[in-house]
């Protein structure tokens, strides 16, 4: 199943599960601001409620304190390696999408969602998860040492085995962003060093409620852009789609995001971006879906997405606060791009195959 689409139905569903806490909070601050103010003219008191603005969760003082340079030396994770461009603005605020691969420990998809209040936007940053990562020496010599075994694993330097790498390494360093989390901690240190983002939460997400979610809300209406037909007996994947506008239920849904190769009618081998139908289908659902109307639907879907999605937004004041930019994001139309990190190349080490990331 692809993962990237359930990434994007968490967005979705952290988006009207935020809407829904907005209200129930908005409702509960103005019952007690009423509250107070009954007590108040009892008392002979008067009383003005604060205004209550949420902040964002706040980084670790020392990250607070540290330049860029120091910074770049705590984590000097790679040697070096820069993006040749930014992807995100300053002031922006960024959840790290992770799918779980639920056969093997790599990362199957990783989905930075840069959220800009100032020009209402959205961003969906995807990052290929077979980039070749150049670790420095050092780290490479740890590694060897206490995970020789993970240290010549094929595939041990892409970008998706990046939090195996750090638990490996057992690594902690210095006001870590998210406690107890070795793994999450490496790769959000190194998306910092690599592309300069901060991440400031994170969602990973297991992939067994896609269908359900689709079947749930009835299916969504897609043009289907071509004859899609595929099957693999191994995955239990078998695709049949005619082209033109119809109604995709949860298993058609499934096969039109994981298509990217078959036949047309007459016998023709045929390639298609799976990035493409990816997006195609989150915008189809997004406005098909994502309004105030199924805020009645909150509690299911609540169930469905707990059950498969770990993450780092862990208490009231972080969940309010994220309730807040949903309700803008819905009321105020954020506009919603794609936005694939460039690669420039290829390279085969132990015996996988890499891709080479578009450097400086």
């Amino acid at each position: 199943m692809s993962k990237k689409i359930f990434l994007a139905f968490t967005v979705v569903m952290v988006v009207i599960s935020g809407t829904c806490i907005y209200s129930i909070v908005s409702g509960a601050k103005k019952e007690l601001a009423r509250l107070r103010k009954i007590q108040a003219k009892i008392t002979d008191e008067s009383y003005d409620e604060p205004a209550i603005t949420p902040a964002a969760t706040p980084a670790p003082e020392a990250d607070t304190d540290d330049t860029s340079a120091q910074r770049e030396e705590k984590t000097a994770i790679t040697k070096n390696q820069k993006y040749y461009t930014g992807i995100t603005d300053t002031g922006d605020r960024n959840v790290l999408l992770i799918g779980k691969d639920p056969a093997y420990s790599n990362y199957d998809t990783m989905i930075i969602v840069s959220i800009n209040e100032e020009k209402k936007s959205v961003r969906l940053i995807d990052i290929p998860r077979d980039i070749y990562i150049d670790y420095s020496p050092d780290l490479l010599k740890e590694l060897k040492k206490k995970a020789p075994q993970f240290y010549s694993e094929k595939g041990s330097r892409k970008i998706n085995a990046a939090h195996a790498f750090g638990r490996m390494l057992e690594y902690s360093p210095d006001n870590a962003r998210f406690p107890g989390k070795p793994g999450i901690n490496f790769l959000t240190d190194l998306i910092y060093e690599i592309f300069a983002v901060e991440i400031d939460d994170y969602i990973a997400v297991e992939t067994d409620g896609f269908r359900e979610i689709v079947d749930f809300f009835g299916g969504v209406v897609i043009d289907v852009p071509m004859y899609m037909h595929y099957e693999d007996p191994t995955q239990d994947l078998y695709i049949h789609l005619e082209p033109g506008i119809q109604r995709l239920d949860g298993r058609k849904a499934e096969g039109f995001v994981r298509f990217r190769q078959g036949y047309t009618r007459d016998g023709k081998y045929i390639t298609c971006s799976r990035a493409d139908n990816t997006f195609l289908f989150f915008k189809s659902f997004f406005e098909q879906h994502v309004n105030l109307k199924n805020l009645n639907k909150i509690g299911k879907i609540y169930e469905i997405v707990k059950r498969n999605t770990e993450t780092s937004v862990g208490n009231i004041s972080e969940t309010y606060e994220y309730a807040v930019l949903a309700r803008k994001i819905i009321s105020e139309g954020y506009s919603i791009e794609h936005v694939s990190v460039k690669t420039e190349g290829k390279k085969t080490f132990n015996g996988a195959l890499y891709e080479l990331l578009k450097t400086e």
